[in-house]
């Protein structure tokens, strides 16, 4: 974060907190530095359960090599040979008493990315021993399997392994040791193509199951967030290698449907473990449920506040040649201030909305030298379609590529410059990763790479037709947002969506509404209505086209006497209304009541509804799809709170 806003009050902090932790190390005199005592790896090395210390270890490693790295903290420097001084000699030890084969056993517990941060470090100070502790934590049962090329990832923990592959692809990075270019390469083939869900994330339980198995997974422990984290590590290395679309392209599907829907909207701290994918999941209801500001700090706590402060780390990356060049891979709106290339690069994303199905972007420039000639080379997804697709430069039309290429353009770039690009967003169904027949009809529905997911308490049935998906996925303007209203009352409150005419037309008070006949849609129910049996009856909510005359309500001043309420009064049963339970003290759900003389007390109140703005809002990104057995409001599943939801469905002929 303090390297891409030097923001002077971080700086502070985070030198403040390398000091307190150099004063701990200082105490204990050996350069070892933990909140646990050592007698965590005593257990860990007499194979004793014990949970993870090399984890911690990892993360204050990194923590430390980051903070010389980018803020140039040389004490932090310090600090870490020190510690990894102190392990060199416990592993060696370890490898002394007992053997090699000991060693290897200690890292069947989570140990995180120590072999990535010791490569890292041996970049940095050449010590041989620092090189040699690195390659004892290539733990030799995973990487072998993938040097053989084996499919067999099953049965492992993740988050456990993801780590040491990164970590391998930084060996190859420090020694040219192609074999572990060819490792990553690899797994990430049989994680994406095997082992991944439409959302970019892997795992269920926290382990990997059997490739093209992913259907009998579908629970509320899927993908974990740490191993999302970690795998747009691996993707980031593999993207800087090869420069291939395809390693963008899942960056952005995981950042995008993994990352940005893990933390609560914009409420600090409050986060979650698992993204559950079962029809009808609730991240509220997910494993761990959503995490405390103060009370809550497992592992996806640490991993997700480092995802949200590195958010732009992966939009630009440079490349030296004749010509600078910079590949842009993500639209988000930022900022490059580009030193070698000598200008100042601004792109504006055009917010994405459901009704205008084009992602439009903006580059202009400012020149900050003599007039370089330098590339830009714009990512052309793989999701996007070649008809629609448009660039120009300076109002001129440019020759796109087709989708899966990089739209290159060279010049001298200055001030004057103006490069736009339009790009269509395609709706587009996606199966599960699942090769046995009776599992072909479950498919996810994507926009762009936003994954959607359907308002749903479990049902997630859905006809597919012949014709193209417009035909039953159609946008919801933002028009219909003037169209919600909320009906509250002071003990509760119950979301109703009521729909006006097809004018559009808004109601400005309350007068509007008295006298009116209204039929009422519930928000995550569209082209369903709240109907009415008999009275005495619950309200149900069915097809609009059984409803008929039992869905349509009288709104009349309220029988409370307010001047701000209004009631329900059923068109079908003359003299009944709409009540809530909780003036009533009653466990009962929203019922039709008829006024008589032996009416319970207190009818009259929870007969009355004050009409407000509706708490809720159609997101820009919003779809009606046409289900088997009703339709579903479609968004995307990173704008998902609390809400019930399917990211799958099962399509029928």
């Amino acid at each position: 974060m303090w390297a891409s806003t030097h923001n002077e009050s971080l700086k502070e902090k985070m030198s403040a907190v390398v000091s307190a932790l150099s004063a701990c190390q200082k105490e204990t005199g050996s350069g070892y530095l933990s909140a646990f005592p050592t007698e965590q790896f005593d257990r860990l090395e007499a194979l004793i359960p014990v949970w993870a210390p090399y984890y911690t270890i990892h993360k204050i490693l990194a923590g430390l090599l980051d903070q010389y790295t980018y803020a140039d903290n040389a004490e932090a420097l310090r600090m870490t040979t020190w510690m990894v001084e102190y392990f060199y000699n416990r592993v060696q030890n370890v490898i002394k008493k007992y053997s090699i084969e000991r060693h290897w056993q200690t890292l069947n517990e989570e140990a995180g990315g120590m072999n990535d941060v010791l490569y890292k470090l041996f970049s940095i100070t050449q010590d041989p021993k620092h090189l040699m502790l690195a390659h004892l934590f290539d733990k030799p049962c995973f990487l072998g399997l993938l040097a053989l090329q084996a499919d067999d990832i099953s049965g492992f923990h993740s988050n456990t392994h993801i780590p040491i592959v990164i970590g391998s692809q930084m060996r190859y990075e420090v020694t040219g040791d192609q074999l572990h270019k060819t490792i990553s390469m690899f797994f990430m083939d049989i994680v994406n193509s095997s082992h991944t869900y439409a959302t970019g994330g892997t795992s269920v339980g926290e382990f990997w199951s059997d490739p093209k198995r992913l259907a009998s997974n579908l629970d509320s422990n899927t993908e974990e967030s740490c191993t999302t984290y970690n795998m747009l590590k691996v993707s980031r290395h593999l993207f800087r290698w090869t420069k291939e679309i395809a390693y963008a392209d899942y960056y952005e599907r995981s950042l995008t449907n993994g990352v940005l829907g893990i933390q609560r909207g914009t409420e600090p701290g409050v986060m979650i473990y698992l993204l559950p994918l079962a029809p009808g999941s609730s991240k509220e209801r997910s494993y761990h449920h959503w995490g405390t500001p103060f009370d809550s700090f497992w592992c996806c706590y640490g991993t997700g506040i480092e995802s949200f402060s590195k958010l732009g780390d992966s939009i630009y990356f440079e490349e030296e040649g004749k010509y600078p060049g910079v590949y842009i891979i993500q639209y988000i709106s930022s900022r490059l201030d580009w030193k070698s290339g000598q200008i100042v690069v601004n792109q504006k994303v055009d917010p994405v909305v459901s009704w205008d199905p084009y992602l439009r972007v903006t580059l202009t420039f400012s020149s900050k030298g003599s007039g370089l000639t330098t590339s830009l080379n714009l990512r052309i997804p793989t999701w996007t379609s070649s008809n629609g697709a448009k660039a120009t430069l300076n109002g001129q039309d440019l020759p796109l590529p087709s989708p899966g290429n990089f739209l290159s353009v060279t010049k001298t770039w200055s001030s004057d410059d103006k490069l736009t690009i339009q790009l269509p967003l395609t709706l587009r169904t996606e199966a599960i990763q699942d090769d046995r027949p009776e599992y072909a009809s479950i498919q996810a529905i994507l926009y762009g790479p936003y994954v959607l997911a359907g308002h749903s308490i479990g049902d997630w049935d859905i006809t597919k037709s012949a014709t193209s998906l417009s035909d039953w996925i159609t946008p919801i303007p933002a028009s219909y947002n003037s169209q919600l209203i909320t009906f509250t009352q002071e003990y509760g409150n119950t979301k109703f969506t009521h729909l006006n005419d097809s004018s559009g037309s808004e109601f400005s008070s309350l007068n509007d509404f008295i006298g009116k006949s209204v039929m009422l849609e519930p928000f995550d129910s569209p082209g369903m209505l709240v109907i009415q049996h008999e009275t005495d009856d619950e309200l149900v909510v069915t097809d609009s086209f059984i409803a008929q005359g039992s869905s349509v309500f009288h709104l009349v001043a309220g029988l409370d006497g307010g001047d701000r309420t209004v009631s329900l009064e059923s068109e079908t049963y003359k003299g009944c209304f709409v009540y809530t339970a909780f003036n009533l003290q009653s466990s009962e759900s929203t019922k039709l009541g008829c006024i008589s003389e032996s009416t319970e007390a207190g009818f009259n109140n929870a007969a009355s509804f004050v009409i407000e703005k509706g708490l809720s809002e159609y997101h820009p990104i919003s779809f009606v799809a046409k289900g088997a057995n009703r339709n579903f409001l479609l968004a995307p599943l990173l704008s998902l709170r609390d809400e019930s939801y399917s990211v799958y469905f099962d399509f029928q002929s």
